[in-house]
């Protein structure tokens, strides 16, 4: 493969990478000897760079004073964990990129270091590095990991346009590059303090608004899902409920290790603990004596619902989009945005039972269960894995059955169907998600009103990320054409 060919071709289409690096420039790079640090898409970004300021484009680092008022982490600390009420929402990096981050630890007496504000940009420090995200209202309300750098913009209508730049495949190979360590990867504040952002000024503002628009749609997408689901609560009387409340043997001691009781004739053959635990007997108690008050009819979820997961099948992936159809994976269903898509080959065998339709709603099924998403026009037409089971609601609006499944309720009765020892299943035929209650209110304008909040907020949260998506491609566009 000649120079020229090798050019001509994507970074992850290069079969190997090799380059020659002169002695005295791992000098002048941090002494650092780690092959990857001299990438070829690390030099090619370079030479963009340099180009750029060749012909007339001004380039800042991101730790200047024009770009940031501060970059930093606020270090590791011991987390003190406590109950519901005892504490404030605790978010892992992973949590902090789903579309409704749901706190399943809570903490207390923790450094005020660790709690963020708006329009901050957040970036993972550790493990998936690089990934960034603007804060909002909703984020600010809880204490967000360690393991996230925290940039404080100095400019407020540059914020969109840093973010954009972030996310660009020249961003995202600055920020990776200093990126050490060997069994988990890390990055520090000092190495994004060096990443140099271009300016462009024919540009700079019409990038800023679009990512500031996709920005408040999504935090009105959020917002929507959340007064849907607090709407079930309040218009079927359901109470919150906690297992943190739960009350176990021995005390502190046994709450740790969950220590409880359950009858032989309530066992249903299943021999495992999660299957038994406390609060799907109380879960169950409460929607029986709630449906006394004839706002709603349990029904079990099977009754109302088609449910199938397709088979396992080997994939045939395609670097060429326009040969392939977009496939979901389960770590995609509950973020705002998947990342790292591949693409199936669309002429693959049986590859129809694999394509998704509208208002389908998604439950990952291995892995991480439970997690729960609603199609709509953006991926309608997107295919998804076997590890992920299909509902086509009867009967029933899908955008409720959606907001319904992501609540307490829905979430502590699908966790509780787990099994397996090394990779947590529900079941590959939707045999045990069948039976899963589900409160069908007995007022049909009130289930149309909670499923269509529902369906606005899946339709903001894809116009957000399509209108995201122009604003990378016109600056990336301009990137390279200068």
């Amino acid at each position: 493969m000649d120079k020229e060919e090798r050019n001509s071709m994507r970074v992850d289409e290069i079969p190997f990478q090799w380059n020659t690096v002169r002695s005295s420039k791992t000098y002048e790079e941090d002494k650092r000897l780690d092959a990857s640090f001299y990438s070829y898409d690390i030099v090619k970004a370079r030479i963009l760079i340099e180009e750029l300021k060749r012909v007339g484009i001004g380039v800042k680092r991101l730790g200047d004073d024009f770009l940031s008022a501060k970059i930093f982490w606020p270090g590791r600390f011991k987390r003190k964990y406590v109950s519901r009420k005892e504490g404030k929402p605790f978010l892992m990096p992973s949590e902090v990129f789903m579309f409704l981050p749901r706190a399943r630890k809570f903490i207390t007496d923790f450094p005020k270091e660790v709690l963020i504000e708006k329009e901050w940009i957040l970036i993972t420090r550790s493990g998936t590095i690089g990934r960034c995200i603007i804060s909002n209202e909703l984020l600010s309300k809880f204490v967000v990991s360690d393991d996230l750098i925290r940039i404080i913009p100095s400019d407020k209508n540059l914020v969109g346009y840093v973010y954009a730049y972030l996310n660009t495949w020249v961003g995202q190979t600055f920020l990776k590059k200093t990126k050490y360590g060997v069994t988990v990867k890390h990055i520090e504040p000092q190495h994004v303090e060096s990443i140099p952002i271009p300016i462009i000024p024919q540009i700079e503002k019409e990038v800023n608004e679009k990512i500031l628009k996709a920005h408040k749609l999504l935090e009105e997408a959020q917002e929507l899902l959340l007064k849907a689901v607090g709407t079930i609560y309040a218009e079927l009387g359901l109470p919150q409920i906690d297992e943190g409340e739960i009350e176990y043997f021995g005390g502190k001691r046994g709450k740790s290790a969950k220590v409880f009781i359950t009858k032989f004739s309530e066992l249903s053959l299943r021999l495992d603990a999660s299957f038994h635990k406390p609060i799907l007997s109380l879960l169950r108690k409460i929607l029986r004596e709630k449906e006394n008050n004839g706002k709603y009819k349990l029904q079990e979820l099977g009754s109302i619902s088609e449910i199938f997961t397709p088979p396992r099948f080997k994939r045939f992936y395609v670097k060429d989009h326009s040969k392939g159809i977009p496939l979901l994976q389960g770590a995609h269903i509950p973020m705002i945005k998947p990342l790292d898509i591949k693409y199936l080959w669309k002429d693959m065998k049986n590859i129809n039972a694999y394509v998704l339709n509208k208002n389908w709603i998604l439950v990952t099924c291995s892995g991480t269960l439970g997690r729960v998403g609603l199609v709509r026009d953006y991926w309608a037409g997107w295919a998804a894995t076997n590890h992920i089971t299909r509902i086509i609601s009867k009967d029933i609006n899908p955008g409720y059955l959606t907001a319904y499944l992501q609540s307490a309720y829905g979430q502590y009765q699908l966790e509780s169907l787990s099994y397996g020892g090394v990779v947590e299943e529900i079941g590959e035929a939707g045999e045990l998600i069948k039976n899963i209650l589900i409160p069908v209110p007995t007022n049909n304008e009130l289930e149309e009103k909670i499923g269509n909040l529902v369906m606005q907020a899946y339709d903001k949260k894809d116009q957000a990320n399509r209108i995201e998506e122009e604003a990378m491609r016109l600056l990336e566009d301009n990137l390279k054409q200068k």
